[in-house]
């Protein structure tokens, strides 16, 4: 039999997420009524998410070696968990803004000011431009929401 490890952990709890998500996106946000609604897009990716984390944990069940993380894979991983913990307490668009700054200024050391002010402002006009903008997607805001 074959050991549980963390190659069939990490499908596991990528798919119980896509599963809350799709439930949220469907249940509280709204799906489709004549137009997208605040939902639509992250009910997509939940559903995608869930395939292929389903896809993902069959394709572990077929591999024999145990998983080798290097100090960089780990860093994306550490970095998604401070997003998503961030994400409650400051809200989604400002810990965007502060995760794409950490990143290119600490860890990948010397990027210039000048070019870490570019992205900052193109993500600025991607995420409240057309996301929270145009398509009108509800992004949480930490406990800056129960202040407002």
């Amino acid at each position: 039999m074959k050991k549980f490890g963390s190659k069939q952990l990490i499908p596991i709890a990528t798919a119980i997420i896509g599963i809350v998500f799709a439930y949220i996106g469907f249940t509280q946000l709204g799906f489709w009524e004549k137009e997208p609604k605040p939902g639509f897009f992250p009910s997509i990716i939940a559903v995608v998410l869930v395939i292929s984390s389903i896809a993902a944990f069959f394709q572990t069940l077929k591999e024999e070696d145990q998983p080798e993380y290097n100090k960089n894979e780990l860093m994306v991983i550490g970095g998604g968990l401070a997003l998503i913990v961030g994400t409650f307490l400051v809200g989604l668009i400002p810990m965007v803004f502060l995760y794409v700054l950490f990143w290119l200024k600490v860890v990948e050391k010397g990027t210039p000011w000048k070019h870490v002010l570019v992205i900052e402002i193109i993500i600025a006009i991607i995420v409240l431009g057309v996301f929270a903008g145009w398509l009108q997607v509800q992004f949480p805001w930490g406990l800056f929401e129960m202040i407002m």
